[in-house]
């Protein structure tokens, strides 16, 4: 039966009487701010907090949107005025009390510094600040995002806030405050940080999402409402927006690399912020919280959470590391939690739970003496100390009693909105009018419109003639109908620069960050003139990529890609791209597979991405058009489609020509760009004991250029400048000049002064012509080095880390072997990156250039196959570069230097492909025949007659053969020699683990009073008081004692024989595993009992290895490298034989059930 009139009358009075007696009457009468909390006397205290402000002031917009619904009725027509001027009064008073800190806005934007960081919390009476910079956990970007999102929406309902410009553009700049969360830690929701309350910020699940949501709800909001015009419109990029997006989900369902799971979560899985698209995902956080957190009287904010537990010492603002164990069991639980569940499930229409959380919340509401109609919702509810005891041992059954504080501004008015939206007095569209509640939906398939520009009118007709639609940009800029001007992407990223800016409070605008495909496949309408941008990668001035047309042709593939996942804008995307004559010559051996791109954009689809080839003029109508109001006018240098010529020929004569056959070589000896490499390569312990090969005759990479042809030479030490002119001049070949130039780089530097036929130059000017001819030949080996030389940077070099790092995964730079290894945990400028870098090669200018393209690489793949990065969690560049050179001396069957030089020499393309294949586990091969394919491909078996077991997963491969031993029905199979000590190499270089391996070794710990691997102890003791099993930083300081190992076999062994400890404390738990787990030891005597079983095989391996003579086979730490090379399950894998060692150290033999014993 319905609710009668009266009925709803008497609610709806009922909710206003208790809005007006615990929100209303508190606001403040000059800046409409709220307080903090009220106290069990009913004294008012507490500064007015921005977060809790904006919760206060949301029952009072409820309340005024039930009465504007029925302003039929006069007196609820007045009630509707009066109390939405009380929601933006309020919204007023914080943000003049934010235009305050505009210097601090500024200021931010450029050094993301704490102590340049907006206000936590402000005075109720002035709105001015009320505690110093250092004295708070200020950088709270939760905070200023749930601002802006509300904003958003209560514009969107029709309430105007923002008066001004000036505040428009205050606005923009509390956009690009938030814009960077993804990359900044930050205090929190609870103002702490790390969850031992030290200081420490980290990066916040909760306040990421509520920076998503608030840039996806303002992206061309309009703040002056029906009444603005462009000027007052809101921009956003939508890079930034994904960019969050990724970090997000990579962090769910942990808040942080302290908490693994927190009751903030369900702000922005569901109302206000709704910021998580992923179903799967918003039911797991879900779920964790009510298995995790949910109690009889709220949540607990996050597990071991000692905030006015009667346990915490408030004497101190930290608590020590060990101390956190004893908050277990006994956190405070926050009925307010029950308000967020119950609106949630007012949004997802699930009555049951609504029926639910109503009961729960009656159960722990307070009630006022004078009138019980007046119900409170306290902040939270703590076990007494006489009960502690109890309810360690049996959680959740002791009464709790209510804390300090009475009343929270913050939970009361979401117990009355979530009364107001149960009781249906309002709608969920109602306050949420932007509609982000339907985020989860599925969006409709989207078409890419792509706009070819041909270099010249030859090139244009040779593709119409084709029927490939194309024109060229004069064609385009020259159009009597619609004239569109074609830039470089970083005009873009310049333009930008004057948005949000302000004189009169010295904002400057949006720093420059270069654009990313998403900004550049829109077009710009500034002043009435159209523009379109090359997209950043495809722009040859930066960095060499866009040089290797088959690398075009890839990135091009996975921006495409990407755009259909990730495009969410009104309009389709329209994607620019530049053809070039260097790639459609007809001698090009590049022509065939950029030409099977374009046939395949004509053909509508593109690696599942639907596409549309046309003229710019013809996708106008359909387009995404952004208006820059903002801009006077756009900057009109014209983009270079092709790598520039060099017109002074500085290092020719007249009539010479890099690389003449018929001139003979200089006598003078040469060979200092190749001395510059990392020299000696025995320095690292994955390459230095390989065997030596003979030399490869495969004719498949170019000659060696400034590699191998100049390790035969001798020095140039000695010859005064003068001298090395002359030999600059006479040297017939570009490696030979590169070798002079390097020489006199290194000597000189690159402003000396050198005269050439008469002209006075520079070396950087001698370099830069040279690197203009070595790009042209394609001799990636120089290309690289000069590139190295000259500091040429991968313009997008932060935003490639950023990739890594808002997945995270964390990585090191430099080179492993000569302990110059940087640790990168969060994101840094480009300059200070490449910097680092430079640091970490000092004279080595081809690991530079080499460096920054497997960081580039490793972004790509990030973001279009993250689950190739299943397992890591951090990433050794230099190690990987050091597999790679070990896996290309594999296959081309030469030494490792030799590898080194074949390496460099790929183009960009072929490295990146065999960067895959390490990645994927894949075997490869060179492919000497298809030159009009890439050089590495993936092994076809039937030819090589190579048996690949079956089954393989490359992640967790270790985890699913440890629980194979737990039967008899495995079935061994025959292993081709090195497969099994491959796989342990390129698992130990990724830093690859199997599944919940890190939780398995937080289980050893408890057992154990630590572990132990060569001169580094990892103590149980504070650890596993103060961490959980799923925290990051547990892993994190897991994976930092495994990085102390330098070989990646050895590392991954190490790996094995944890697994296998694991099983003995999964199948008893209650055995000990004594004092200190020396990890190094159980391999030891692993490896001895497997040399002995071989001495003693009839086909065992006794002739040609350690078991004759120890040492002999050069196995890292002298291991027998048959037993790398075994696999790990079955009679005579490896498990078999750490099991055995396994028992005899630490006296405990696992039962026959969990694997075979030989």
């Amino acid at each position: 039966m319905g609710r009668t009139k009266a009925d709803t009358k008497g609610r709806i009075e009922h909710y206003h009487r208790l809005l007006d007696k615990t929100i209303l009457t508190y606001q403040d009468p000059i800046t409409g701010l709220l307080p903090g909390f009220i106290a069990k006397d009913g004294s008012v205290h507490g500064d007015a907090w921005v977060r809790d402000n904006v919760y206060g002031i949301l029952a009072v917009w409820g309340m005024s949107l039930v009465y504007k619904k029925r302003s039929d009725n006069q007196d609820y027509k007045a009630n509707a005025f009066e109390l939405e001027q009380r929601v933006v009064k309020l919204m007023r008073g914080l943000l003049f009390a934010m235009m305050k800190q505009a210097d601090k806005v500024e200021a931010y934007k450029s050094k993301r510094s704490t102590k340049s960081a907006l206000h936590a919390k402000y005075d109720i009476r002035t709105g001015n600040t009320v505690v110093g910079d250092d004295a708070w956990g200020h950088l709270q970007i939760d905070a200023p995002s749930l601002y802006i999102l509300v904003l958003a929406q209560m514009t969107a309902t029709g309430l105007q806030i923002v008066y001004t410009l000036d505040e428009v553009a205050f606005i923009q700049n509390l956009v690009f405050y938030i814009e960077s969360a993804y990359v900044t830690p930050d205090y929190g929701i609870w103002e702490r940080g790390d969850k031992t309350n030290n200081g420490q910020p980290e990066l916040n699940a909760s306040s990421i999402g509520m920076a998503k949501a608030a840039m996806e709800s303002i992206i061309g909001l309009d703040l002056f409402g029906s009444r603005g015009g462009p000027s007052s419109v809101i921009h956003v990029l939508h890079d930034e927006v994904q960019q969050c997006n990724a970090k997000l989900m990579s962090l769910l369902p942990r808040e942080s690399s302290s908490k693994e799971i927190d009751a903030a979560l369900l702000s922005i899985i569901s109302f206000p912020a709704f910021a998580v698209e992923n179903v799967e995902m918003i039911n797991t956080v879900r779920g964790s919280m009510n298995h995790n957190l949910m109690g009889r009287y709220g949540c607990k904010r996050f597990l071991r959470d000692g905030y006015q537990t009667v346990k915490e010492d408030s004497s101190r603002l930290y608590y020590e590391p060990a101390e956190l164990k004893i908050f277990e069991n006994i956190e405070c639980e926050w009925p307010m939690f029950f308000c967020y569940f119950l609106i949630d499930a007012v949004f997802r229409e699930d009555k049951r739970d609504m029926l639910k959380f109503n009961k729960l919340l009656q159960k722990v509401i307070l009630r006022d003496e004078d009138d019980d109609s007046i119900q409170r919702l306290p902040e939270l509810y703590y076990v007494p100390y006489d009960k502690t005891d109890m309810e360690y041992q049996h959680p959740h059954s002791q009464d709790r009693c209510p804390g300090k504080k009475r009343q929270t501004m913050w939970s009361q008015s979401l117990f009355i909105l979530g009364g107001l939206l149960s009781e249906n007095l309002i709608a969920v569209g109602e306050i949420d009018p932007l509609n982000r509640r339907f985020s989860t939906q599925a969006k409709p398939d989207l078409i890419i419109q792509v706009s070819l520009l041909a270099e010249d009118d030859a090139i244009a007709k040779m593709l119409q003639d084709q029927d490939i639609k194309t024109q060229t940009i004069k064609e385009i800029e020259e159009s009597k109908t619609f004239p569109i001007t074609v830039l470089a992407s970083r005009h873009l990223g310049v333009a930008y620069q004057d948005m949000g800016s302000c004189k009169k409070m010295n904002l400057s605008g949006r720093p420059y960050h270069p654009m990313g495909v998403q900004s550049t496949c829109q077009i710009y309408d500034v002043s009435g003139k159209l523009f379109v941008f090359i997209p950043q990668f495809l722009d040859q001035e930066i960095f060499y990529f866009s040089l290797d047309a088959r690398m075009v042709v890839e990135l091009i593939k996975t921006h495409l890609a990407y755009l259909k996942t990730n495009w969410k804008q009104m309009g389709r995307p329209t994607f620019p791209i530049p053809v070039l004559r260097s790639v459609m010559d007809e001698g090009s051996s590049e022509r065939s597979a950029f030409m099977k791109l374009l046939q395949a954009l004509m053909s509508g689809y593109s690696t599942g991405v639907k596409v549309k080839v046309g003229y710019l003029s013809e996708f106008l109508s359909t387009s995404c058009v952004t208006k820059l109001t903002f801009l006077g006018r756009m900057p009109t240098m014209k983009v270079p489609l092709k790598h520039k010529d060099s017109s002074t020929m500085m290092l020719l004569s007249k009539d010479d020509s890099f690389d003449r056959s018929d001139k003979k070589p200089s006598l003078v000896a040469r060979g200092s760009v190749r001395r510059s490499r990392q020299g000696d390569l025995m320095g690292s312990p994955l390459l230095g004991y390989s065997k030596t090969p003979r030399r490869s005759s495969s004719g498949l990479l170019k000659p060696l250029s400034a590699a191998g042809a100049l390790s035969r030479r001798g020095s140039l030490h000695g010859y005064s400048l003068s001298q090395l002119v002359e030999e600059l001049k006479a040297s017939p070949t570009a490696a030979d000049k590169a070798d002079v130039l390097h020489y006199i780089y290194s000597t000189h530097g690159k402003d000396c002064q050198i005269t050439v036929e008469g002209e006075i130059y520079t070396v950087e000017n001698l370099l830069e012509e040279l690197y203009d001819k070595v790009c042209q030949m394609h001799n990636w080996s120089l290309v690289r080095h000069v590139a190295g030389m000259l500091d040429k940077k991968v313009e997008a070099l932060a935003q490639a880390a950023t990739e890594l790092l808002v997945r995270q995964k964390q990585f090191s730079i430099g080179s492993p072997s000569l302990r110059r290894e940087t640790p990168i945990s969060q994101p840094v400028p480009s300059d200070e990156l490449y910097q680092l870098i430079k640091k970490s090669f000092p004279t080595d200018h081809s690991s530079i250039a080499l460096t920054q393209e497997i960081l580039s690489y490793l972004a790509l793949f990030i973001r279009a196959e993250p689950s190739l990065f299943n397992e890591m969690l951090r990433l050794r560049i230099g190690l990987i570069y050091e597999v790679m050179i070990f896996e290309l001396g594999r296959v081309l069957d030469c030494p490792n230097e030799d590898a080194r030089d074949e390496l460099l020499n790929l183009s960009p393309s072929e490295l990146k492909n065999l960067l895959h294949h390490i990645l994927s586990g894949k075997e490869f091969r060179v492919d000497q025949d298809l030159m009009d394919q890439s050089n590495l491909s993936a092994v076809n078996p039937d030819s090589l007659s190579i048996v690949i077991p079956s089954k393989r997963d490359i992640r967790g491969q270790l985890y699913k053969e440890v629980k194979a031993m737990k039967t008899d029905s495995h079935d061994e199979e025959p292993d081709r020699e090195g497969q099994w000590r491959r796989r342990r190499r390129l698992d130990g270089a990724l830093n690859r683990l199997p599944p919940d391996f890190y939780v398995l070794v937080w289980h050893i710990l408890e057992r154990c009073s630590g572990i132990q691997i060569k001169d580094h102890y990892l103590s149980s003791h504070p650890t596993v008081h103060e961490m959980t099993s799923g925290e990051l930083k547990f892993a994190l300081k897991v994976e930092s004692l495994l990085n102390t190992v330098d070989d990646p076999e050895y590392r991954q062994m190490l790996v094995e024989v944890l697994m296998v400890l694991s099983l003995v404390v999964n199948e008893d738990p209650a055995q000990p595993l004594g004092h200190t787990v020396v990890v190094d030891h159980i391999l030891q005597a692993a490896n001895h009992l497997f040399v002995e079983e071989q001495r003693h095989l009839e086909h065992g391996y006794s002739k040609d290895c350690c078991c004759h003579s120890p040492g002999l086979c050069g196995g890292h730490e002298n291991i027998c490298v048959h037993f790398y090379d075994s696999a790990p399950s079955g009679r005579h894998g490896t498990m078999s034989y750490i099991s055995q060692a396994v028992a005899q150290k630490l006296r405990h033999m696992p039962s026959p059930s969990e694997c075979h014993i030989s």
